[in-house]
């Protein structure tokens, strides 16, 4: 099982790397092409997930020094409030770090939400192969990140980073940003474009918003003529006439598929980071299916949930599945999952 978790963090990062390549940070991979990317889900999924490759998390901190105005400090903050606390304190101290170092006030808000608990938490080491080299004194951490007690040395800022190729499909999100400037309308159009359509709720958990931020837009929409909907207040369906939409933006070919990124990254996360908590428990054949039995019941429905291509995968049943039985079914049903998000982000 160890050599399957080696296996999989080094999926996650090549479909990490092509969606910061897509995104113009400095990196010899293939940028994403296929499928839209999130920015923010990306930032707070490699402030988890960089825990096992400093390099990644330091491209990351180069590219958001570059890049910060493109994020959204709302969605930074709903994303991350799905992860566990180490993540949102690394999220607070890269924030933190590009603030300094650009010398303005970035992401107050998000900070501030990080911060929640720190007071009389113990500093850790940041990357889980450190074993204990800082926390024993044997080097110096960075001051900004021994702020937020997570021990690491200081990062490697080659301010190499460029700007998002706005012509690659992948970035339709901030294109259309671009386009329609700041509020939830740019995000809520890119999920109009890449799927049929949806109820104001539904939509809004796809990308992260408030659902009466998404309503009021999706109302707007419908009012000028962009959108289409049927049903009452509540229970409405909407959904624009997407080639034809497409058409007007300026855009042309097969639209990107929308995956509902932040929902996918933190369902591997919990693997990850479940594997690296309890190792000695997962040397334990049955401790080992009790765990994964209790992730498949989480994990799952937010990977099927996550965008059209995964809810075709057909899906374990742990009612019918006995002890080690639990830990094959969700491995062989995560390995598809890479294959399928594979085929639409690593080259």
């Amino acid at each position: 099982m160890e050599n399957w978790h080696e296996d999989l963090a080094k999926t996650i990062d090549e479909i990490v790397w092509s969606q910061w390549a897509a995104l113009g940070a400095y990196v010899t991979v293939e940028p994403c092409r296929k499928a839209i990317v999130d920015p923010e889900a990306l930032l707070v999924a490699t402030c988890a997930f960089g825990r096992l490759d400093a390099r990644i998390l330091d491209e990351a901190m180069d590219w958001t020094i570059a890049n910060h105005a493109l994020l959204k400090p709302w969605r930074l903050k709903r994303i991350s409030r799905a992860f566990g606390s180490a993540t949102r304190r690394t999220l607070g101290a890269v924030l933190e770090f590009a603030a300094e170092d650009t010398d303005r006030d970035l992401f107050p808000g998000v900070i501030k939400e990080a911060r929640k608990g720190l007071g009389g938490m113990e500093a850790e080491e940041l990357f889980r192969r450190e074993k204990g080299r800082y926390a024993q004194g044997h080097k110096q951490p960075d001051e900004i990140f021994l702020r937020w007690k997570l021990l690491r040395g200081n990062p490697r800022v080659r301010r190499h980073s460029g700007r998002p190729d706005t012509g690659n499909p992948a970035n339709l999100m901030l294109r259309l940003r671009d386009y329609y400037g700041a509020g939830a309308r740019a995000d809520v159009m890119t999920y109009l474009l890449t799927n049929e359509g949806g109820s104001s709720h539904g939509i809004a958990v796809k990308i992260k918003y408030r659902q009466g931020s998404v309503y009021g837009v999706l109302e707007d929409l419908v009012g000028a003529g962009i959108a289409y909907k049927r049903g009452g207040r509540g229970y409405a369906y909407y959904w624009i006439e997407r080639e034809k939409m497409a058409a007007s933006l300026g855009l042309s070919g097969k639209p990107p598929v929308f995956f509902v990124w932040g929902d996918i990254f933190r369902a591997f996360d919990m693997v990850v980071s479940d594997w690296w908590e309890n190792r000695e428990a997962y040397k334990n054949e049955f401790l080992s299916a009790e765990r994964m039995r209790d992730l498949t019941a989480e994990i799952i429905p937010r990977l099927r949930n996550a965008g059209e291509p995964l809810s075709r995968l057909p899906a374990p049943d742990a009612r019918m599945l006995k002890g080690a039985e639990h830990v094959e079914a969700l491995m062989a049903f995560l390995d598809r999952v890479l294959d399928v998000l594979r085929s639409y982000t690593a080259g």
